[in-house]
């Protein structure tokens, strides 16, 4: 068994994989002391990348205990984990003893770069598995930009429970020139542009809300 050694990951639930220039210190991160690396197919990583996977236990049996991590200056063994690589992309695994793909992560760059060499020299290993669900909705958007969105959908719901009519009109006024007095008109037409896709109305109005929640604190 290949291995590489004292890397960081950021484990996720998600389809989407947090990029390593998207990551918080407020993220799953775990520093990995060593982790086996497995070569597989360009078409096995399009579904892991895209879809709810379950593996063949033959494979866990052959990565089962192999992982090693740093858990408060003590070594912790994790169950079932992997590095699968093509020469093209890297993704770190964790299953549970059933074969589901539990946690996903991207690596670092240059941590990736290392994976991608070594991988290269490996043979594809024929890893049995079932897809289990796919993942219809393909986002495009940076983890910063779905946030953003997400952020102004409780925002705009909150003003509209509330009926935050000061509040509503300070936003229009800032996009719109055209008269509307009606207050329901005016968060129709906020909601409309804020259900398009993603540009530069939203962050300008992702900021004078986030600005709004600060002066209240």
């Amino acid at each position: 068994m290949i291995y590489t050694y004292d890397i960081l990951l950021n484990w996720t639930k998600d389809y989407k994989l947090k990029e390593f220039y998207e990551w918080n210190l407020e993220d799953d991160l775990e520093h990995i002391k060593k982790i086996p690396i497995i070569r597989i197919s360009e078409f096995m990583l399009k579904d892991l990348l895209t879809s709810k996977i379950k593996v063949d236990k033959n494979f866990l049996s052959k990565i089962k205990s192999k992982t090693e991590s740093y858990f408060h200056n003590e070594i912790d063994t994790i169950d079932y984990a992997a590095i699968v690589t093509t020469p093209k992309k890297a993704l770190a695994l964790e299953l549970d003893e059933e074969g589901n793909v539990t946690y996903k992560s991207s690596l670092l760059l240059d941590e990736e770069e290392e994976v991608l060499e070594i991988g290269e020299e490996l043979v594809v290993m024929d890893i049995a598995y079932e897809v289990l669900k796919k993942n219809t909705k393909t986002s495009y958007l940076t983890r910063k930009e779905e946030e953003e969105r997400k952020f102004l959908d409780r925002e705009i719901k909150k003003i509209k429970i509330n009926k935050e009519e000061s509040k509503l009109n300070y936003l229009y006024k800032e996009f719109f020139t055209n008269e509307v007095n009606d207050f329901s008109t005016k968060l129709k037409i906020i909601e409309q542009e804020v259900s398009k896709d993603y540009n530069s109305f939203h962050h300008k109005l992702y900021n004078l809300l986030k600005l709004s929640t600060i002066k209240k604190k």
